[in-house]
């Protein structure tokens, strides 16, 4: 008798030991050391984050120069050669600004972006031109379409088509960033310049942000 209770008595301190070294492998696994998590790497697009990414910078406001447009998308489907299809307007300025980005989308065919033979022709108070989709570009995330973003104090342009076809050499640099002086009147031009009907402006827009102190603004002056 005293045996099997010897017996029962070694099987229960024996499950007992198991169930303590198996307790004590879970806890000691849960509390295992947290690995350092790599850090975070900077942004590839800090101005595109700036005023297009998921927290973009609330100092920064946008005059939106599509927003009459129906859905705010430019159509058209008018030969180019024939007839201006783009968007002229004016605007007051007032204040003294930190920053400013011109920001561009467009596609034609109606859902392709723009190719080596189309282009954005863009000026301001007669200034500016066909401006050049890969010089002075900052970077943007990939798109199906085209987007375009500019600091606006270099921006990259030929004055005609003739420069544009004929010598990379004669492209032009412009500072319209230094337009945006308190009382200016800014006369805009905007349109795709292209042969291919369904060309669309998307989105093209002025983003500016006050300097300190400043309560700067861009108005449509109707």
């Amino acid at each position: 008798m005293e045996k099997k209770e010897y017996n029962i008595l070694t099987t229960v301190v024996i499950a007992a030991f198991a169930f303590g070294v198996v307790y004590l492998a879970l806890y000691f696994a849960e509390r295992k050391p947290e690995q350092p998590q790599p850090p975070e790497l900077p942004s590839q697009y800090p101005d595109w984050d700036a005023i297009k990414g998921k927290n973009p910078d609330t100092k920064i406001l946008p005059i939106r120069i599509t927003s009459e447009c129906p859905h705010d998308e430019c159509v058209s489907d008018k030969p180019a050669t024939i007839e201006f299809d783009g968007i002229n307007k004016k605007y007051e300025v007032l204040g003294k600004f930190s920053r400013s980005y011109l920001y561009i989308e467009a596609t034609v065919d109606y859902k392709r972006p723009l190719t080596v033979w189309d282009d954005f022709y863009f000026k301001v108070n007669g200034l500016g031109g066909h401006l050049i989709s890969d010089y002075n570009l900052l970077p943007v995330p990939p798109s199906e379409i085209s987007r375009f973003l500019y600091d606006l104090r270099s921006i990259s342009y030929f004055s005609s088509i003739r420069d544009k076809e004929g010598n990379i050499n004669k492209q032009l640099d412009i500072n319209l960033f230094a337009l945006l002086q308190n009382g200016i009147i800014l006369d805009i031009t905007a349109a795709i310049s292209s042969d291919r009907p369904g060309r669309v402006m998307k989105e093209v827009s002025i983003y500016y942000e006050c300097f300190e102190g400043s309560n700067c603004s861009i108005k449509e002056k109707k």
